[in-house]
């Protein structure tokens, strides 16, 4: 039978505490990272971090300002747009109103010579009837008439066909060949005129 090797009591706890004391030793002969080491990787982390940000600033701020550009651009482009629509649709009405004026003077000769040949009344009154329709038609349009005649001859409103001696004081007109006419303001059509010139003495 073998022999047991017999311990004295308290043994068992001397090697234990032994032991512990060994692991002690060991972890303090283990060098672990202080407080200032921890703090400047922190620093640091955070510096990083801070310049990551502005970078990402610098980079919104040039998209928001690019965006801007676009967005200048397309009202710049938005408007050209309307304008260049805007003159079509003008161009397509002075077309439209010049032609109805060249009824107009169609529609004012033949009441003229209608009324000079005694022409039948309901027809007079039939031709009259569509004369001022479509006088009011021009006036909603804003068509007025370009006074001429005692007026002062302007070449802005007038074209003069022809200067002829008269008593009356020079560059006055005296008389109409063709009606002219404004649109809103601006002229569609010039009128035609005789302008007095002083006689030859």
């Amino acid at each position: 039978m073998p022999f047991k090797t017999l311990r004295k009591p308290g043994y068992a706890m001397k090697e234990n505490k032994a032991q512990v004391a060994t692991s002690q030793e060991v972890e303090a002969k283990t060098p672990e990272p202080t407080r200032e080491l921890k703090l400047a990787e922190l620093t640091a982390r955070v510096s990083e971090l801070e310049e990551d940000l502005k970078a990402e600033k610098a980079k919104s701020d040039d998209y928001f300002r690019r965006l801007q550009y676009l967005q200048a651009d397309f009202e710049n482009y938005r408007k050209r747009s309307d304008k260049e629509m805007s003159d079509v649709k003008q161009m397509g009405n002075e077309r439209l109103l010049s032609d109805l004026l060249v009824v107009n003077d169609e529609l004012e000769l033949a009441l003229q010579k209608a009324k000079e040949k005694n022409e039948n009344p309901v027809f007079l009154e039939g031709v009259g009837m569509v004369h001022r329709r479509l006088q009011g038609l021009l006036a909603k349009e804003g068509v007025q008439r370009i006074q001429s005649v005692g007026s002062k001859f302007s070449p802005d409103l007038h074209d003069a066909a022809l200067r002829v001696p008269s008593d009356h004081e020079e560059g006055m007109i005296v008389e109409e060949i063709r009606s002219g006419y404004l649109l809103k303001g601006r002229v569609l059509r010039p009128s035609i005129v005789k302008v007095a010139e002083k006689q030859a003495t």
